[in-house]
C-alpha cells in the first residue's frame, strides 16, 4: 500500500515536476495543493487530470487553518513544499508577501506537522540565494548564509525554523539548497525563460518578416550554476528518504553568465548576430547590423546584485549517489526548442 505525499506549488515548475517524478517512481498517493484563484493557471498540470494516484485539493499557504485542515484530513507521510514567491527581483517589490509566503507559511506547516502528523517527513525547498554575498566558491553545505535579497532572507528564515523544529521536536525536517534549475515550465518572469521565449519570438519574427520584438535584460555578467529542474526531483526524494534529515546542495558545479545563456539560445535558434558595446550599452543586432534584437536595460538591475553563485554538489553525489544528467547546452536547447514549438503552434492555431 502506497503512502500519502502532500506536494505544494504544483502549478509551478518544481511542484509539477515533483508530482511527475513521484507518479513515475513510486506507488504513493499524491495530494497536490493549489490556491483557489479567480483565473486558473493549470498549464503545467493539465497532463495530470486523470491520473489515478493524483488528487488536486485547495490549500492556502497564507491561512494557517487551511494548512492545518489539510494535514489533519490527509495525515501525510511526506510533505514537500515548493510553493513560494520565488522570483528574486520581485521580492524587492513585494518583500512582505515574500516573507509571509516563504517563511511564515513554513512555520505554519511545521506547526501542523508537529501537532497532527509528527511522523511526517518534511522537505522545504531552499535556494542558492541564501548564500548571497559569497565568501568562497563553490558554495557547499558549510558556507555561511549571507542573503542579498528579501527572497534570500526569507529562505534563510525558513531554514532556521526547519532546523529549530527538527532539533526541538525530533521531526524529520530539512531544507536542501537548490541552485538555479530551469526548464520549459519556468515562468516568463525568470531570466532564463525570458531569454528563450524572447529569442523564440525574435526567430519567428525574422522568419515571417515581421517587426522584431526587442528583448530587454539586466546584468549580463551575472554568473549562475544552471541545471535542468527535472534532474533535481530525484535529489529531493533521496534527501527525504535518508535515515536522518541532512540537507544537501544540488547543483552542476559549473557557472555560465547570462550573456552565455543568450548567445547559446541564439545559436540554437539559428540566429546569427552582431554585438556592440559593453555593460550598460551592450546590444545585439541581426547579422546585417540593421535590426536591434537584444539590449541591456540598467533599470532591470537588482538593488543588491549577487554576481556569482556556484554550488558544490560533491556531498550529494557521494552520500546520495545523485548527479545531474542534463548539460548546460542541452538545457538551453530544450528550452529554446520548446518555446519555438509553442509559438509556432499558437501561430498556426
Amino acid at each position: 500500500m502506497g503512502k500519502k505525499i502532500i506536494v505544494t506549488g504544483i502549478t509551478g515548475q518544481d511542484g509539477s515536476h515533483m508530482v511527475d517524478y513521484l507518479l513515475k517512481n513510486t506507488d504513493h498517493k499524491i495530494i497536490g495543493t493549489i490556491r483557489r484563484l479567480s483565473v486558473s493557471n493549470h498549464k503545467n498540470i493539465l497532463h495530470l487530470k486523470n491520473k489515478k494516484r493524483f488528487k488536486m485539493v485547495n490549500m492556502d499557504l497564507s491561512d494557517a487553518h487551511s494548512i492545518r485542515d489539510c494535514v489533519i484530513k490527509y495525515k501525510p507521510d511526506y510533505f514537500i513544499n515548493f510553493a513560494a514567491q520565488s522570483f528574486v527581483a520581485g521580492s524587492w517589490e513585494y518583500p512582505v508577501q515574500t516573507w509571509n509566503t516563504d517563511a511564515n507559511a513554513v512555520l505554519d506547516i511545521l506547526e501542523s506537522i508537529r501537532k497532527f502528523a509528527p511522523k511526517c517527513r518534511f522537505y522545504n525547498a531552499g535556494s542558492s540565494e541564501e548564500f548571497g554575498d559569497v565568501v568562497y566558491t563553490p558554495q557547499d553545505e558549510k558556507h555561511p548564509l549571507r542573503p542579498q535579497s528579501p527572497y534570500g532572507a526569507a529562505k534563510c528564515g525558513a531554514r532556521h525554523l526547519v532546523r529549530v523544529y527538527k532539533e526541538s521536536y525530533n521531526l524529520f525536517a530539512l531544507q536542501g539548497w537548490l541552485f538555479n534549475h530551469e526548464g520549459s515550465r519556468r515562468g516568463l518572469d525568470f531570466v532564463t525563460r525570458k531569454i528563450t521565449h524572447g529569442v523564440a519570438q525574435i526567430k519567428v519574427a525574422i522568419d515571417s518578416k515581421k517587426r522584431i520584438p526587442v528583448l530587454s535584460l539586466g546584468n549580463l555578467d551575472a554568473e549562475r550554476d544552471w541545471s535542468d529542474a527535472e534532474d533535481f526531483m530525484e535529489g529531493v526524494w533521496l534527501m527525504l528518504n535518508q535515515s536522518k534529515p541532512k540537507p544537501y546542495v544540488l547543483s552542476s558545479g559549473r557557472t555560465h553568465t547570462v550573456r552565455e545563456f543568450i548567445e547559446e539560445s541564439l545559436k540554437v535558434a539559428g540566429i546569427k548576430f552582431y554585438k556592440t558595446g559593453s555593460k550598460d550599452n551592450e546590444k545585439y543586432f541581426t547579422e546585417d547590423k540593421k535590426r536591434l534584437i537584444i539590449k541591456v536595460n540598467p533599470e532591470l538591475y537588482r538593488p543588491a546584485e549577487v554576481h556569482k553563485l556556484c554550488g558544490d554538489p560533491s556531498l550529494a553525489e557521494k552520500n546520495l549517489n545523485w548527479k545531474r544528467k542534463c548539460s548546460f547546452k542541452d538545457l538551453v536547447r530544450k528550452m529554446v526548442e520548446n518555446d519555438l514549438k509553442e509559438l509556432k503552434e499558437n501561430h498556426d492555431n
